[in-house]
């Protein structure tokens, strides 16, 4: 199903929100693994590629993009990337304790990156749920 164009407002609306993150003090890379976690946790394997490749023309390295599944245990992230990650993952499955991770962030985001890390995670949950749901 060709969902961008039987609801061009609905889509081109998305692909606003989508590209206004291009323009967040939020670190791209961030974003780009937070992006591509969420995509992964969804089973989206177009999204998948989208973000994978993404993430390789901003350098981060394959180890990196190999181990995403399991950032948690590996050494491969920092501080900043893990805490982004478990906000991802904690928000995309609404978790309980999301106060606690959300002030654990505090330590290494501000307000604005917290506010544009969120808005990331749910338009991107969003973003899988059309391409999985009408079969992308």
């Amino acid at each position: 199903m060709n969902y961008a164009e039987i609801s061009k407002e609905t889509i081109s609306f998305l692909e606003q929100c989508s590209a206004s993150l291009n323009n967040s003090p939020l670190n791209q890379s961030v974003r780009v693994l937070v992006e591509l976690r969420i995509s992964q946790m969804n089973g989206c394997a177009y999204c998948c590629r989208l973000h994978s490749e993404e993430a390789r023309k901003l350098h981060i390295s394959q180890e990196k993009l190999d181990v995403l599944p399991v950032w948690y245990t590996s050494q491969s992230f920092t501080s900043e990337e893990k805490a982004a990650l478990q906000w991802c993952e904690s928000v995309t499955r609404l978790d309980k304790d999301l106060e606690k991770i959300r002030k654990q962030l505090l330590q290494y985001y501000t307000e604005r990156q917290i506010v544009d890390l969120t808005a990331c995670i749910a338009i991107m949950n969003a973003w899988n749920r059309i391409a999985v749901g009408l079969k992308e």
